[in-house]
């Protein structure tokens, strides 16, 4: 039987920053499960068909594992303006990373890109150990562990067990912890455009009757990544059309924005759901990213939320070690929940009240948000507030995200 102070369960993004910031600030046995195989066939011609908008503040955080630089090697495509505009009527909202003494507001790029190079780290610290593809077979609370079987038959013992493992979380379920949960009534339809015009590093949204469409800038001035959120029965209909004819459907709903739409990758899709754990930890346990929360992708901010999930778990984990107080207790994992639950809870309700503001077809609330993206175009202060609290700019940070050390 082999024994662990840590097991996180799911290497990726978040799963994978939580191990490197408790090994590189503590000697805590840390051992990581991935069930998936993993493959990255990164290639010049060849772009993931997921990205992430990484904010300054998750940068802040790669920066700080050592890891923004082979990030940055393989990848990334900064941007420094969004313009967001209203298919309805006039309104429209266009933010500049000068406005806020910023060199960008931002950075897509691939998941595939961050997992490798956060999962590179892991070679570094003898205080990681990796599985890769393991799965876990039970789950089992005792009073000073829990027990975990996987399927090559090996029994573990972990004092805190860590969920890092995906909307559909695993642990979630096994440990029966209660959630919110409502579906969108979205697809996604995410695939990599190529444009006739360049994208001029800007992140371009469009709100449409039928659900926003994201056009995000990636490393190659023509190339975008698309995220189009559209309600099911239209999300059908766009992946049943033929190469030209979504290309076409696509340009048109994007009023030829960067030109003619040239090139389109295979259409990938997934449904939309918004998930809320009831409670973030138990003893000896606790949910981090998706395993703890979901929300629609019009804001970008999921992958961003995860991330200061991870790193404030670290730090609540990493005083309690120092002290020498029991890491894996319900009152020190408490810590990490009553400091993560209000901002998800407000990012959730922001994003929750977007949807539904741009995706009703009211004449009176079409003029209120049209307006409304008008004046706020002109009031600096707010957009300047609304840009900070997106790049990640904001009070009670986590130490990893808020400086350099």
């Amino acid at each position: 039987m082999s024994t662990y102070d840590i097991t996180i369960i799911g290497s990726g993004i978040v799963g994978a920053t939580t191990a490197l910031a408790l090994a590189r600030h503590t000697s805590l046995k840390i051992l990581v499960i991935e069930a998936k195989s993993l493959t990255f066939n990164q290639g010049p011609a060849q772009y993931d068909h997921r990205v992430s908008a990484i904010s300054l503040a998750s940068k802040t955080i790669f920066q700080n594992l050592n890891c923004w630089e082979a990030i940055k090697t393989k990848r990334i495509s900064p941007y420094s303006q969004m313009h967001v505009w209203d298919a309805t009527g006039n309104g429209e909202i266009h933010f500049d990373s000068q406005a806020v003494g910023e060199p960008v507001l931002g950075y897509i790029i691939e998941d595939s890109v961050i997992r490798k190079s956060l999962q590179e780290q892991f070679q570094l610290y003898q205080n990681i150990d990796f599985l890769c593809p393991v799965k876990i077979n039970t789950l089992k609370e005792k009073a000073d562990c829990i027990e975990l079987t996987t399927n090559d038959q090996k029994t573990l013992q972990t004092k805190l067990l860590i969920a890092a493992d995906g909307a559909d979380s695993w642990v979630r379920e096994q440990a029966e912890i209660e959630f919110k949960n409502w579906d969108y009534a979205h697809t996604a339809i995410v695939a990599t455009v190529t444009t006739e015009l360049p994208h001029q590093a800007t992140a371009w949204q469009r709100f449409l009757p039928t659900g926003p469409l994201a056009f995000l800038p990636l490393a190659d001035p023509y190339r975008s990544s698309i995220v189009w959120s559209v309600e099911q029965d239209y999300a059908i209909n766009l992946l049943s059309l033929d190469d030209e004819s979504f290309r076409k459907t696509l340009r048109a709903e994007f009023v030829n924005k960067l030109g003619d739409i040239t090139a389109a990758t295979l259409r990938r899709h997934f449904p939309l759901r918004m998930r809320h754990v009831k409670n973030y930890v138990r003893s000896r346990l606790a949910l981090i990213g998706d395993a703890a929360h979901t929300i629609h992708p019009l804001a970008g901010q999921g992958v961003n939320l995860g991330l200061l999930d991870a790193v404030t778990l670290a730090e609540v984990i990493i005083d309690a070690h120092k002290k020498d107080r029991d890491f894996a207790s319900l009152a020190t994992l408490r810590r990490y929940e009553r400091w993560r639950k209000g901002d998800t809870l407000t990012m959730l309700t922001l994003v929750e009240g977007l949807k539904h503001l741009f995706g009703s077809n009211k004449k009176s609330l079409q003029q209120i948000r049209n307006f409304g993206l008008a004046l706020t175009n002109h009031l600096p202060l707010i957009k300047s507030l609304l840009v900070n609290y997106a790049l990640g700019k904001r009070s009670d940070l986590p130490r990893l995200a808020c400086r350099l050390h």
